[in-house]
């Protein structure tokens, strides 16, 4: 179920509705119950790979609580081979048999290949990263095993964030679930002007440049070079509009249910470098990263070579995590490359700046970085979208070779009159977000504004999107872009 489906609208209101007449237990069962039949409309192995996992990280929890010692560091390497090895073999066991095919085919022997045809079920990647960051936090006694089970497998299975995260941490979730706050009007507006917000980003901008892209990146060598460049910064825009409106929207459902997550954006794209941009963009991903990963492996405590390399393994595995694809260990690697160049030239690229008298916080050097970053990050996106390497390759040499434009407007995917409506809306996100920059909360100054004025913006956004969102068969929208990860 889509948050902007016609489903959803008579879902949330009804989960919503009950969940603040309830008391007590009876309130978190009703939150558990609804979030799993939330999961159980896309059929019914989505919800059963959710239930073994619970069942696992709450019966494991409660062993690392008892045991100490090497006892205790076995259970948690167990625990974290079965999460992790569900997780490959559902969603890596194919990608690696097809490796090794042509791995040995290119050695002389011969190997085919099985077509397993497992079906990979829907959230997977976050709950398993909850599930395996909630055991280490108890195998490090950074936290106690939850005696409950029914908090614990809400944890786990609570519906905003169960198909594309924000990737909580026990720490701050499941204190908010045993002392559920009471409605709040504050809170109500708050969180249904974040969900209208991200419903724009979504409907307005992200599935309108979809199209676009998805008509280029189809047969770039059909396009002139400049178009193709079109197609590659559309593409930066969209996915982060994708996948940003999908956590507005969820921060904005749990905000109106009186649970706080994590934030997973902060203007990313204003960055002013790739290692700032990663700690802008996809926080929670970002982060248990760095805590479960990073930091373990040394981190930056060992020396800069050994740094490097665990920025770049950390880098593939994320690459890896977001599809099982060589174009997404390369699209990781390659921002793991951008952080390694950008750590070893730093000296030398703040010596030339001086030299020619710019201000590392003057308004040119800003500016210059930010764009840099941003082309930076549309380079790597093409790995990311393309769907295989050789594919990607092609799209970079449409870029380079061939006229530079051919075909009118409308065999972009998009007539004229859509090019300008995405055009103005992504110049009202590029507002917003410069806003957020400059000034701070776009939301909290909304709601200083005087209630005529707060209501006309409010009416405006929502016709926009009854408007000029892209709907399709049965008004459902497309699915959002971190869905399959």
């Amino acid at each position: 179920m889509s948050f902007l489906s016609p489903g959803f609208f008579l879902f949330f209101p009804v989960v919503t509705l009950v969940w603040f007449l309830l008391p007590g237990t009876a309130r978190r069962l009703w939150l558990l119950c609804a979030s799993w039949w939330f999961l159980l409309c896309g059929g019914p192995e989505h919800l059963i790979s959710l239930l073994a996992a619970t069942v696992v990280t709450y019966l494991g929890a409660r062993v690392l609580d008892r045991y100490k010692g090497g006892r205790r560091k076995a259970v948690l390497a167990v625990l974290l081979v079965l999460l992790f090895g569900t997780l490959f073999l559902l969603k890596y066991l194919s990608f690696s048999l097809g490796l090794l095919e042509r791995v040995l085919t290119a050695s002389g022997l011969a190997f085919s290949s099985p077509a397993l045809g497992l079906i990979l079920p829907a959230g997977l990647s976050f709950y398993l990263f909850m599930a395996a960051g909630y055991l280490i936090d108890v195998y490090r006694r950074d936290r106690p095993a939850e005696k409950s089970y029914l908090n614990l497998a809400l944890f786990l299975s609570c519906f905003p964030y169960l198909l594309s995260g924000p990737i909580g941490r026990a720490g701050s979730l499941l204190p908010q679930f045993r002392k559920p706050v009471p409605f709040c009007w504050e809170n109500f507006r708050r969180g249904l002007l974040r969900f209208l917000w991200g419903a724009f980003k979504k409907l307005v901008i992200a599935d309108r440049l979809g199209l676009m892209v998805s008509t280029v990146y189809a047969a770039p060598d059909s396009f002139g070079r400049l178009q193709v460049v079109a197609a590659a910064i559309a593409f930066s825009i969209q996915i982060y509009c994708d996948f940003s409106a999908y956590s507005d929207m969820a921060l904005g459902c749990a905000e109106i249910m009186g649970f706080h997550l994590m934030e997973n954006f902060r203007t990313p794209y204003f960055s002013r470098s790739i290692g700032e941009f990663w700690r802008r963009w996809h926080i929670s991903l970002s982060s248990w990263f760095r805590d479960y990963l990073y930091i373990p492996l040394g981190g930056s405590r060992k020396g800069r070579r050994r740094k490097y390399l665990n920025i770049l393994i950390v880098f593939a595995v994320s690459g890896l995590w977001h599809g099982a694809a060589l174009s997404f260990v390369v699209w990781g690697l390659l921002n793991g490359i951008y952080q390694v160049i950008g750590g070893m030239t730093q000296k030398v690229r703040d010596r030339i700046r001086r030299r020619l008298g710019l201000a590392d916080d003057a308004p040119f050097t800003i500016v210059l970085q930010v764009v840099i970053t941003f082309l930076l990050s549309t380079v790597a996106w093409v790995f990311f979208k393309g769907g295989s390497f050789t594919h990607s390759l092609s799209i970079f040499r449409a870029m380079l070779t061939g006229p530079w434009l051919t075909r009118p407007f409308s065999a972009w995917g998009l007539d004229l009159p859509e090019l300008v409506v995405v055009a103005l809306a992504v110049l009202l996100l590029l507002a917003v977000d410069l806003f957020s920059v400059l000034r701070g909360s776009p939301r909290q100054t909304f709601f200083s504004l005087p209630r005529p004025v707060r209501w006309v913006l409010a009416l405006a956004l929502l016709l926009a999107v009854l408007i000029f969102g892209v709907y399709g068969t049965g008004y459902d929208p497309q699915d959002f872009i971190y869905f399959k990860f």
